[in-house]
């Protein structure tokens, strides 16, 4: 079995030795087990939050390549009569953060009901097919709602130096209110 740990940048060139075809389900999955096209086995075993797009290539311990395919799946297409019409249903997926394929005359998302229903309320027209799946990857390479990691003027102390820091405020704290009593 061919185990995966890294990626290729794409301005380096490799010849590749394997293709992995994988829905868009498991190419946002770090660790995967799956087969190439030829019938070899492969662990993926990527950083987590890795995601695999159509053509990225995997770098095997053993020196192999493996180009990842985007397979084709289920997906809806949406699609309207007007591009105001089409804006509006981008909109409303967006404001859902929906994985999304987007095209000038169309929108290819996973299939689910209760989306295409709101789509087609809107006026847009939904048809079932399968094709490959490839979303926008967002503006970010990645989407979060958590706040960005908070930094200290101390982040850069050792650790001697932030327990000293520390030992410091717990102290000016304790002080604060004699401090406080002695100004009145």
């Amino acid at each position: 079995m061919l185990r995966c740990t890294g990626l290729y940048e794409a301005t380096l060139p490799a010849k590749v030795t394997h293709e992995l075809h994988l829905g868009y389900d498991e190419r946002v999955k770090s660790r995967l087990a799956a087969v190439c096209t030829d019938g070899t086995a492969v662990a993926i075993l990527l950083a987590r939050g890795s995601v695999m797009r159509d053509g990225t290539l995997l770098a095997a311990d053993d020196g192999s390549v493996v180009r990842v395919v985007a397979a084709a799946q289920p997906v809806a297409r949406i699609t309207a009569a007007t591009p105001f019409t089409l804006m509006r249903a981008v909109y409303h997926l967006a404001n859902r953060h929906v994985a999304a394929l987007l095209a000038p005359d169309h929108v290819l998302i996973e299939p689910d009901p209760v989306l295409e229903r709101l789509v087609e309320s809107l006026g847009a027209r939904v048809e079932h097919l399968q094709l490959p799946f490839d979303p926008e990857p967002g503006a970010y390479g990645g989407h979060s709602h958590e706040a960005p990691p908070r930094t200290s003027p101390d982040a850069a102390a050792t650790l001697g130096e932030q327990l000293s820091i520390e030992a410091h405020r717990e102290r000016l704290a304790a002080l604060a209110p004699e401090r406080e009593a002695a100004r009145k």
